[in-house]
């Protein structure tokens, strides 16, 4: 072997040890890297599946309980979709058990549309405010696969999604499938529609507001 093949050999050879060096230190960085990633990755799956049971427990209690919608043209029994959207039907029930629907208005009305209630500013005498209102503390949205069909129970928002719902809910007087997917529906009408017609049908003025007020009493809940 002459000196330049021996010397070109060396080199080759530790030329390839160095690479196999940082391979190898690559490779423990990957490692490494991976496994904190799947630590990562093993709380948020914790933390993801604690949120879920506690939704279901939630969908669970609720299971079976309707309401019944008392106004002064006539009551209206729904009954909720827990399995659908739980937090907005516990929203719902409480703020009723809490009486914060009582003598509220049903200040919008579209016939072939829907009806719209549950703003807290319509309990005063001033109909400018109304649809402006809702409670201090929103919800996340529950958007779900349900349909707006005739008698269903959904709930208002403000064009920004980000802000969540509030207390407004309205009820479909007829189907709109614009609003699928993108409006939480968390009930339906189960008796009562004749209100729900005679209430979306009643004579408005130019902002789509009841001329003689359409007060909900109060919204009685029962399993």
């Amino acid at each position: 072997m002459t000196r330049n093949l021996f010397t070109i050999l060396c080199t080759t050879i530790l030329l390839s040890g160095c690479a196999d060096k940082k391979e190898i230190e690559r490779l423990t960085k990957l490692g490494e890297d991976l496994k904190q990633e799947n630590r990562s990755l093993k709380v948020s799956l914790t933390k993801a599946q604690q949120s879920r049971d506690r939704l279901d427990f939630l969908a669970t209690q609720l299971g079976g309980i309707q309401a019944r919608i008392v106004t002064n043209r006539g009551n209206i029994e729904v009954r909720f979709f827990p399995d659908k959207a739980p937090l907005h039907c516990f929203s719902f029930i409480t703020r009723a058990e809490g009486g914060f629907y009582d003598n509220t208005q049903f200040h919008r009305v579209v016939p072939g549309f829907m009806i719209q209630g549950g703003d807290p500013n319509s309990k005063d005498s001033d109909p400018r405010n109304d649809g402006g209102g809702g409670p201090i503390v929103n919800i996340p949205h529950e958007f779900n696969d349900t349909r707006h069909t005739r008698g269903i129970l959904s709930t208002a928002r403000v064009g920004n999604k980000a802000v969540g719902a509030g207390s407004q809910f309205f009820l479909m007087h007829a189907p709109d499938p614009n609003l699928d997917g993108d409006y939480t529906v968390f009930g339906e009408v189960t008796s009562g529609m004749d209100v729900v017609d005679k209430i979306a049908t009643a004579e408005r003025d130019g902002t789509d507001h009841p001329v003689k007020p359409v007060v909900i009493k109060t919204i009685e809940v029962y399993r």
